[in-house]
């Protein structure tokens, strides 16, 4: 059972924090279907690494996103970013980074209020999800982004498909 969930902005020292729920995240989402040789190299390490770069930029940096943490009993239950479009081909300014939630917090609530506290004017943007992730789809799609179309075959990780979702009014 969760304690009281608390929606933050993270900071430089929450990436050790951070590397771990990511890695516990993308286990629990991806790891039924991922294959084994990306799953080995889904470390707490790399993840880490990752997100002190993140954190790491400077405030003024045009490429930094928005970066929040759900806690429950001091612990990271989920995370997301939102910031400028990092696509050559962006259809649109903004993009939704990632946004994930740890099993323990899934039906609650969670994802709707970090998506509301990244982006809570509803800015016309963009993410990509893995097809086969109906379950964020249908979320996403709750909170008005649609499918348009695109679909990109990551190599890395054994060519499986991701769709991208626009939404262009609040």
């Amino acid at each position: 059972m969760l304690g009281e969930l608390t929606i933050r902005d993270a900071v430089v020292d929450d990436a050790p924090w951070l590397g771990l729920a990511h890695a516990i995240a993308v286990e629990e989402a991806y790891g039924h279907y991922f294959p084994e040789e990306f799953m080995q190299r889904n470390t707490v390490e790399r993840r880490t690494q990752m997100w002190a770069e993140t954190l790491a930029l400077d405030s003024g940096d045009a490429q930094k996103p928005r970066v929040v943490v759900a806690e429950s009993d001091s612990q990271i239950v989920g995370f997301g970013a939102f910031g400028p479009a990092r696509d050559a081909d962006a259809p649109m300014d903004y993009e939704l980074w990632r946004l994930y939630v740890l099993s323990s917090a899934y039906g609650t609530g969670l994802a709707t209020r970090m998506l509301h506290a990244l982006d809570p004017d509803r800015t016309p943007s963009y993410l990509w999800v893995m097809e086969k992730n109906t379950r964020a789809i249908a979320f996403y799609r709750k909170h008005g982004y649609q499918p348009d179309g695109a679909v990109e075959h990551l190599k890395l990780i054994g060519d499986l498909p991701k769709i991208r979702m626009t939404r262009s009014t609040g």
